[in-house]
């Protein structure tokens, strides 16, 4: 086999870029290889591919084969949440809260359809209040402008913006008066370093004059006004010191001056323009990469915002704040005392009680003062009846499949069928997955020899 692939390797290399634009999913073997095509039909042992390359589909051993890239559908959320369930392998799979009993957590999903969870195998289930989007994405580079002042630093691949020099990347016409912007973001070398730029009126350049500019350097992020270059604000987040990768959210109105700041779900700061009448505003919004560091970002939400802050930052020490940076001294929220059965509501509040049932996107709930009703996407998270947690059991033929937005889930995959992969697990029982909610499926994921040949395949 091995012999096989290395004949045909420089053929690999020289086809890749004469088909690499008619087909866009690829199989990577091994040694490293790689192949672009489809996948024709797959068994415990064998996996045929179809090739240009090719003369005909031809069989591989999965032994032989690393993993598959594929390119996702892209889906819209049409729904008013979005449940995350954390499995205790560290998978997480995404869609809609069902119901939530003693033994199950069902999810509604777009890709499976309904999907009973073991809860045995259900660490967390968190809760995203999901608004009409108005930009999800990226799912390529339509509506995207490359900055002028220099190459285009910026390239697409596998549902994400990746950036291979300076330069920026702007969507023109993106933002309401009042907005939350939501991305993941990972980075290659010691900090990210990055500049997200809202509501300027100039989307051709990484420097317009306009906006709000908010700078992430060696783990410091700072904001000030692209119009009057007066900085508004700065703060520091261990999470973009010491990691890789982040959820960076803004929630800013160009109306008030106001300016959010949430690093993985935690609120880090708020900011206000004390020069907002001074200010040059538009819609545009902007990632620029100030460097020649790998920044890669991907799963962005533009959704209007209400104007309203729910959330208060932890008081930091030893920082001066206040007047210069137009923020007043805020208090530290008074600890919310957890208890068994405690819940945390989207406004920063927390309910305890037992869930009694969920139906038509309502949760029935057991409290101290009696039984309430309330919409499931008014939640952060479900308390889950404490239970003895298990990993489900690692078996010949499991592989990780990632999805689009980055979740993934392990399964052992038994056949390809009229555009679905059926598997089975301990987690969920069997499922029929539509290929198109994956962007790249794993083999062999328990041979660690092949750990090496998998780290920095996400960019």
């Amino acid at each position: 086999m091995r012999r096989w692939i290395a004949m045909f390797a420089g053929v690999f290399a020289a086809g890749q870029v004469l088909v690499a634009d008619e087909v866009e999913s690829v199989i990577r073997f091994s040694n490293g290889d790689r192949m672009p095509g489809t996948l024709e039909s797959l068994s415990p042992e064998v996996l045929v591919w179809k090739s240009p390359i090719l003369d005909k589909p031809t069989p591989f051993l999965r032994p032989q084969v690393l993993d598959l890239s594929l390119v996702p559908e892209p889906h819209e959320l049409n729904a008013d949440h979005e449940a995350t369930v954390t499995l205790m392998n560290g998978d997480t799979v995404r869609g809609q809260i069902a119901s939530v009993t003693d033994e199950i957590v069902t999810l509604d999903t777009w890709y499976a359809g309904r999907m009973n969870l073991n809860r045995l195998m259900v660490s967390k289930v968190a809760i995203d209040g999901v608004s009409s989007y108005i930009y999800q994405g990226p799912n390529g580079m339509d509506g995207w402008i490359q900055s002028e002042e220099a190459e285009p630093a910026w390239s697409y691949a596998r549902s994400a913006f990746r950036s291979d020099g300076a330069g920026g990347i702007a969507r023109e016409d993106a933002l309401p008066d009042e907005c939350s912007v939501r991305f993941d973001v990972a980075w290659k070398g010691d900090s990210l370093d990055l500049t997200a730029i809202l509501f300027s009126n100039d989307a051709h350049s990484a420097e317009p004059e306009s906006g709000y500019e908010l700078s992430m350097k060696r783990g410091g992020i700072y904001l000030r006004n692209s119009k009057t270059r007066q900085h508004i604000g700065s703060v520091r987040s261990q999470v973009l010191q010491e990691d890789v990768q982040a959820t960076i959210e803004v929630k800013a109105s160009r109306k008030t001056g106001r300016v959010c700041l949430y690093v993985n779900g935690e609120i880090l700061d708020i900011w206000s323009d004390m020069d907002l009448g001074r200010g040059e505003f538009g819609k545009c919004l902007h990632f620029v990469s100030v460097s020649k560091q790998a920044v890669r970002i991907s799963k962005i939400r533009i959704a209007e915002w209400d104007g309203v802050v729910h959330d208060t930052p932890k008081p930091r020490m030893g920082l001066a704040r206040g007047i210069r940076f137009g923020v007043r001294e805020l208090t530290a929220p008074k600890p919310v005392e957890t208890s068994e059965g405690r819940m945390e509501l989207a406004n920063g509040d927390s309910i305890e009680g037992k869930v009694i049932s969920i139906k038509d996107g309502r949760i029935e709930m057991e409290t101290p003062l009696g039984e309430i009703k309330i919409p499931v996407a008014r939640f952060r998270t479900l308390a889950l009846i404490p239970v003895d947690l298990e990993e489900p059991i690692r078996r010949q033929g499991d592989v990780r499949a990632r999805f689009g937005d980055g979740s993934s889930i392990v399964f052992r995959l038994n056949e390809v069928r009229d555009g679905t992969l059926i598997g089975d697990s301990q987690t969920f029982g069997t499922a029929a997955f539509r290929i198109g909610a994956f962007s790249q499926i794993e083999f062999n994921i328990y041979k660690r020899k092949f750990d090496g040949k998998r780290r920095g395949e996400i960019w």
